[in-house]
């Protein structure tokens, strides 16, 4: 898990320093907003009535 978190403060500064950091910080929303739409209660299957 350390490891994974100097990656991504890594390509955080690194994304900082060229000037793309609102661009990511900006397609991360978007995946975000997309992953919530998808795991929406109505994308479930229905439950099986037990009679």
């Amino acid at each position: 898990m350390n490891n994974l978190i100097k990656i991504a403060v890594t390509l955080a500064f690194i994304a900082a320093s060229t000037g793309q950091l609102p661009r990511i910080i900006k397609e991360v929303r978007i995946a975000q907003l997309k992953f919530l739409k998808e795991s929406q209660a109505s994308k479930w299957p229905k439950a099986m009535l037990l009679k």
